[in-house]
């Protein structure tokens, strides 16, 4: 096999759901044989996320053995998305990330062009940068970009269905339990929806981006809103949804809501992303709510 093809089979298993702790260490090793090893690697995940996978499965015609091996990887992938899920599986998706974040971590990115990246938990970043364009994916999580001016090079972060383009500027993406914000620090961003919908963001502004668009456009005060980097998230009436999401960043294991309509109710308060167990008391007390613990760090909210 050439080295494109070892590489290509390394990205179709990291994204077959069946990656592990091992298969990770031995990425890297791979990837530290030589320069041409880690080139592959990372031109393989680029065509990778271009394309979106690297192969059609083949079709078999049904049969009880195959049947009963199915049912076998079915269990495995399901002990492996549930893993995964309560952070003790390594997600594959984030090795293909040319950056990325473990829960409770956080991480300052220095940049080819002098910009830079901080990185909350459970984040996934990758950068492609050319001589026209400065071009970053934000694939879940959520980042503080400072940007280097450039104006001969639009720096582009893609997040979901949308862009914010920035040419001097400091500004955050954050992928919510059901959407996007954009929170603008320094300068003015510009963000572009899939239809092609155009909005200018000030400094000290702030919009939200759902499935029904854009929400409106809100003074905020930047250092309560990027409180993270200090361990510390505010949050004022928003859907407790919304601070589960971000708590489950931080918390090994899960924390699951038991109904959409305790997912929707408003919550208020200072937390302490480093103590999970206090924010989870508070929100027992302040909402009337139970929280039934489980094994693996699985938390039931009813």
């Amino acid at each position: 096999m050439t080295l494109s093809q070892h590489a290509n089979a390394w990205v179709a298993r990291l994204t077959s759901g069946h990656a592990t702790v091992e298969d990770a260490a031995a990425l890297r090793q791979w990837c530290a044989q030589s320069d041409a090893h880690a080139a592959a690697y990372r031109e393989a995940t680029r065509l990778w996320r271009q394309a979106g996978s690297l192969a059609t499965p083949r079709r078999f015609k049904p049969c009880r053995k195959l049947f009963a091996a199915s049912a076998v990887a079915a269990c495995l992938a399901l002990v492996m998305v549930g893993g995964t899920l309560l952070g003790v599986v390594p997600d594959g998706r984030a090795l293909l990330a040319d950056h990325h974040t473990q829960r409770a971590e956080h991480k300052i990115i220095d940049l080819a062009d002098g910009s830079q990246a901080e990185l909350d938990a459970d984040t996934r970043l990758s950068v492609d940068f050319s001589a026209a364009q400065r071009r970053l994916e934000l694939a879940d999580g959520a980042a503080i970009f400072h940007v280097q001016h450039d104006t001969t090079r639009p720096f582009v972060v893609h997040a979901a269905n949308m862009t914010v383009t920035a040419v001097g500027t400091v500004f955050e993406v954050r992928h919510l339990a059901a959407g996007i914000s954009v929170t603008c620090t320094e300068g003015v961003v510009e963000v572009r929806q899939g239809d092609g919908t155009r909005q200018r963001i000030k400094a000290g502004e702030q919009i939200v981006y759902n499935a029904m668009g854009a929400g409106p456009l809100q003074r905020i005060d930047s250092a309560r809103e990027l409180a993270w980097r200090k361990g510390v998230m505010a949050f004022r009436n928003r859907p407790l949804q919304e601070l589960v999401h971000e708590l489950n960043r931080y918390h090994q294991g899960r924390i699951v809501i038991a109904s959409d309509r305790v997912a929707q109710m408003p919550v208020s308060g200072v937390f302490h992303l480093n103590r999970v167990d206090e924010a989870l008391r508070h929100i027992e007390q302040a909402l009337q709510l139970s929280a039934t613990r489980l094994p693996a760090g699985v938390v039931v909210l009813r």
